[in-house]
């Protein structure tokens, strides 16, 4: 929780109310299937669906919003909707992109991926 709490004061004003990545270990198996295979994107935006699925707005190099629905695997991917209030104040990506991201493990420390913000990558 101490990297977290480094992260959300390194981040901007605005984007130090916490949101979905507060939950980011437990939504990252699904965030991780929204990524595999689509090099540069971060997710910039996730929610809870029914039934343990998990929706992550994906946003690519080039600036193409997609909308990804996973629960371990990827259920579909279709153009991304509106705007989501805080959509882009944070990012997970697979890879470390900057020295301020902060490194997301499992319980076992296993690396599941990096949070920043949108900026980083």
């Amino acid at each position: 929780m101490r990297a977290l709490a480094a992260l959300i004061v390194a981040l901007p004003a605005a984007a130090q109310a916490p949101g979905w990545e507060a939950a980011v270990i437990p939504l990252a198996p699904a965030l991780r299937a929204c990524l595999e295979g689509q090099a540069g994107a971060m997710v910039v935006d996730a929610w809870a669906l029914p039934g343990g699925r998990v929706a992550a707005r994906l946003l690519r190099p080039g600036g193409a919003r997609e909308d990804c629905v996973a629960a371990g695997a990827v259920e579909s991917r279709s153009p991304a909707g509106a705007a989501r209030p805080g959509e882009g104040l944070r990012a997970f990506m697979l890879e470390r992109r900057c020295v301020d991201a902060w490194r997301v493990t499992d319980p076992t420390g296993r690396e599941l991926g990096w949070l920043a913000y949108p900026e980083c990558g």
